[in-house]
């Protein structure tokens, strides 16, 4: 039974992922959807947390490598001294060569690797959102990371039910625009303060960035 049951979750979403390839691969008629702010409008205050420093710029091998419509990449701290990286990029139109890449095929490298993957609760005001937690690590480091997708009116962990949205979404709401958004901080042996903070910046940053997505 077990075995039945690993076949038919391969199978679905083997499936999915052959429709969202064939939906981007013919091109169909979606238009761009523009944000109603650049992402570097995001508050520099969220909730406790505070942007420093300037915005850091991507390198031009990654900006090839991703081709987002827009990014931000910039630090966050808190008043207990904990330092979380926000990575958001957004794309008006999700197409062959120009689709989000799921950090579990991206993160990994450098020498990280994905010691843990699990799905946790951030705080919402219509009920809890689900986003991924990875835990990476190197020799005696480690780094906890929250992501998840935005956009469409949606917060998604699970990135096979996002591309079946993105699939139902073009076909019947003319667009394909969408964000991955990510959280990373330092994980430090045995501290447990880690994710509930990195969660506590989610729960503002949600919001945040829904005011510069494009509209519903």
């Amino acid at each position: 039974m077990k075995k039945r049951s690993t076949l038919l979750a391969l199978l679905i979403t083997s499936a999915l992922l052959l429709l969202a390839a064939l939906f981007i691969t013919l091109g169909q008629d979606v238009t761009p959807r523009k944000l109603r702010q650049p992402i570097k409008d995001l508050p520099l205050a969220l909730g406790s947390w505070r942007g420093v420093g300037p915005d850091t710029p991507l390198d031009r091998p990654t900006l090839e490598l991703l081709r987002p419509s827009d990014y931000l990449l910039r630090n966050y701290t808190n008043p207990q001294g904990m330092v979380a990286a926000v990575f958001i990029a957004f794309f008006e139109l999700q197409q062959e060569g120009q689709i989000i890449h799921s950090p579990r095929h991206c993160l990994p490298g450098s020498g990280w690797q994905i010691s843990k993957r699990t799905e946790v609760l951030v705080p919402g005001p219509q009920g809890p959102y689900k986003v991924n937690q990875l835990i990476l690590t190197k020799d005696l480091d480690n780094l906890s990371v929250l992501y998840w997708y935005q956009g469409r009116g949606r917060v998604e962990s699970n990135e096979y039910y996002d591309r079946l949205c993105l699939i139902l979404d073009g076909l019947f709401k003319d667009r394909s625009d969408g964000a991955l958004v990510r959280i990373t901080s330092v994980l430090p042996e045995g501290d447990k303060r880690v994710l509930p903070q990195q969660i506590n910046l989610a729960a503002r940053l949600i919001p945040a960035l829904n005011k510069l997505m494009p509209p519903q």
